[in-house]
Parts: structure tokens; sequence; C-alpha cells
């Protein structure tokens, strides 16, 4: 009796140990049911002529029938609406026009001097060497705004030509439109690093005696952040705003 007892608990002992141990590949991919199928599957459509039959029946079905959930769900809606487009097309429209509008601004008691986007630093070269008097650092608000308004315009129209232009698929007009609009953000950390850069400002010799004396605006012992905010045009504010709304809109695309 107690060999008997012994004998069934080695037993016991060595179906737990076989138990215990880890299923071979084969094993565990059978025990799941991966080999439900075999290694491969068989088309489902004996050829293609019944594959476009059937894509077409499914067709014909579809445009004589109104769905009451699936076409209204948000997994089906469109990712560019025409309403979206037409934003876009404007925002696109806005960075154009805004290179041809003043971006910084003088005023005085006497004259008024603006410089527009595209053109600001062809305008203010005529007045570098005047400048350079000052502080030739001072060039940086005259560098960065024109490099800046150059990029407006280029974004502008190309956004305009990708959002207008036909593309293989809808798949790759989203991708090639998305791609570039995205590049809008490097654009805006450019701006915010300029921004950065002001705040410290600028030294201006004479700038306080200049705002006195002349009524120049804007000026100071130094010419900052708050400086250019205040001798900032319109086209300034419309190419950021216009810039911000196509980069937020990539992100969804």
């Amino acid at each position: 009796m107690a060999k008997e007892k012994t004998k069934k608990k080695k037993e016991e002992a060595e179906e737990n140990l076989e138990e215990s141990k880890p299923l071979d590949e084969s094993t565990r991919f059978r025990y799941i049911g991966f080999d439900v199928f075999g290694k491969s599957s068989k088309d489902f459509f004996k050829s293609k002529e019944e594959q476009k039959k059937y894509e077409e029946s499914v067709e014909q079905y579809r445009s004589g029938h109104i769905s009451t959930f699936r076409e209204f769900t948000a997994v089906n809606q469109d990712v560019l609406p025409m309403r979206d487009k037409i934003v876009l097309t404007i925002s696109s429209l806005v960075l154009v026009v805004s290179c041809f509008l003043p971006w910084l601004r003088f005023e005085s008691n006497w004259t008024s001097l603006s410089f527009s986007g595209l053109t600001g630093y062809f305008q203010a070269s005529q007045f570098s060497s005047v400048i350079s008097l000052f502080n030739p650092n001072l060039m940086i608000y005259v560098y960065v705004p024109t490099v800046l308004a150059l990029l407006a315009f280029i974004f502008g129209i190309v956004t305009l030509v990708f959002l207008w232009l036909p593309s293989r698929s809808f798949e790759s007009y989203l991708k090639r439109l998305k791609r570039f609009m995205s590049l809008g953000w490097y654009v805006l950390a450019v701006w915010l690093a300029f921004f950065v850069v002001t705040i410290v400002g600028i030294s201006l010799p004479f700038g306080e005696w200049m705002a006195e004396n002349y009524g120049l605006r804007g000026l100071g012992s130094n010419v900052n952040i708050v400086s250019f905010a205040t001798l900032s045009g319109l086209g300034v504010w419309m190419s950021i705003a216009a810039f911000i709304l196509n980069s937020v809109k990539a992100n969804d695309l």
C-alpha cells in the first residue's frame, strides 16, 4: 500500500512538472487557434470580374438608400469639408495680402513712414546708414520681419495651390497638404524667438530725445517688444493669425 502511494505521488509530481514546463511554439499556436485556416487563405472572390460586379452592386444599392445612422457618425465625417477648405483658402489669401500691407509704421509730428512686408528691406535699406549710426543691431527689426513676410507670401501661394490642385487620391492629397501646412509651426517658432529676443531690447541713443522733440511714437532709450508692438502695422498680426489658423488645422488632417 505504501509503495502504491509513493508511486502515485511520484506520478503526480511528474505531471505537475510537465504542466509547469513552457509550451513550445507550435503547440502554443495550435492551442490558441492559429492553425484553423492553415498557412494561407483562399481568395474570397473567384475572379476580378466577380469582385468588380459585387462592388458595383454595393455602390448601386448605396446610392439608392439613405443611411439613418452611419452617414452622420463622427467616423464617417469628411476630414476636410468644403467649409474648412473655404476658410483655409481665405486664411491663405490673408497671408499673401498681408505681405503688401504695412509691417512697420513710423509717425512723427510732421510725417509718417510705413514699410510693407515684402519691400520692407529694400525701403529700409535706404536708411540703413542712418540706422547704423544709432545701433547696427536695430537692423534685426528690418531683416527678420522681411524674411517672415517672404515666408508668409510663399506659404500662402503654395497652400492655395495644394488646396485646389488635384491629386492621385484623397489620401495623398491630405498628406501633401498636412505635410506642408505643418511647416507653419516653424515659422511661428521663429516669430516666438524674435519676440523673446526683443524682450531685452536694443539700446537706442537719443531715442527719448527724438520721441520728445519730434514726436516719434514707440521710441525710448531702447527698442524692445513693446516698441515693436507699437510700431508694427496690420500686416504683421494678420500674417501671424493666418499662420496659427493654418497650422492648427494641419493637426486635424
